[in-house]
């Protein structure tokens, strides 16, 4: 069980995250390395690699809004302590702070390997055209968000190996992740808030999470929900700002979590139970959504004690 934290009172600075920590103390970390780097227009994105080798603590003051994802597929045991969580927080897969919070950190030793992506608010009412839907959002230790997941890999391997016009396409990918990010930061804010999803779109998403072992096609959905096609999707968008595809994959990734916290299925009944033609297409999928296969996030400490 994760104790409770109180923030630090001192108000040393342990690291700025979206900086490049070249100004920085950095006795804590061993072989810290920016691997690759692209920016533009309050935008700056990098690959960095390091290792925490000792104990440390400390405040997290970011200046832009910080975005990262872990890259190895290992599980972050670093906690995070924010006035806006009533309980510590372990950072997670993809981690996202707003500027001007004040953040308590403590590393985990061990390595790591991130896409780090910063932006200002110039960079963000440049993309929604003078508004700033990021301007009141609170920070997500673990965002599970397929489509955000996806695009913020996609920077990573065009950053890694960049091909013709790569300073386009990662400005196009950034501009995709951040519109994702403010998709799911809205939806997350109007869940809390109490709003309620229309009937339709209700019934729609029941329907779902009770057929996850179904193949789950469009027309499936709609028949069972006497809609048509065309408006299983139109009123699904309207109601949750994301796709029916996208919150299908989310549902099945979430069960087999789940089903994989407890000894009693195999591997390979979980992928049926889960709605997956075969275990090596639940294998793939569940790693890009975590970073990890099956069995090894069944395996990871702290399981199944």
């Amino acid at each position: 069980m994760m104790q409770h934290l109180a923030l630090a009172e001192s108000s040393a600075v342990l690291i700025r995250p979206e900086s490049d920590w070249s100004i920085q103390n950095r006795e804590f970390v061993d072989d810290f390395e920016i691997v690759a780097r692209f920016a533009s227009h309050d935008l700056t994105m990098d690959i960095r690699q390091y290792e925490w080798v000792r104990p440390s603590s400390g405040h997290l003051l970011p200046q832009k809004h910080y975005l990262d994802i872990s890259l190895d597929g290992s599980l972050r045991r670093s906690v995070l302590q924010s006035e806006c969580w009533t309980e510590p927080q372990y950072s997670g897969g993809v981690l996202y702070l707003p500027p001007n919070v004040r953040y308590w950190g403590q590393p985990a030793l061990e390595k790591r390997n991130l896409l780090c992506l910063s932006f200002g608010d110039a960079f963000l009412e440049d993309v929604f055209d003078g508004e700033n839907p990021l301007r009141s959002s609170t920070p997500h230790a673990d965002i599970q968000n397929i489509a955000l997941r996806r695009d913020l890999l996609a920077i990573a391997s065009e950053l890694s190996s960049p091909g013709f016009a790569a300073s386009t396409l990662l400005g196009s990918l950034a501009v995709g992740a951040t519109v994702e990010l403010a998709r799911w930061s809205q939806l997350v804010s109007d869940l809390g808030n109490g709003i309620v999803l229309p009937l339709q779109a209700k019934r729609i998403e029941e329907y779902i999470r009770s057929n996850l072992s179904s193949t789950l096609s469009i027309s499936d959905i709609g028949r069972a929900c006497g809609m048509s096609t065309r408006n299983v999707a139109r009123v699904f968008k309207q109601a949750t700002g994301g796709s029916i595809g996208d919150f299908i994959a989310r549902c099945r990734i979430g069960l087999a979590k789940e089903l994989l916290e407890s000894d009693n299925y195999r591997i390979k009944e979980i992928s049926w139970r889960c709605g997956f033609r075969s275990s090596s297409a639940f294998s793939a999928a569940f790693r890009a959504a975590t970073g990890m296969t099956p069995r090894d996030y069944r395996l990871r400490p702290g399981m199944l004690q």
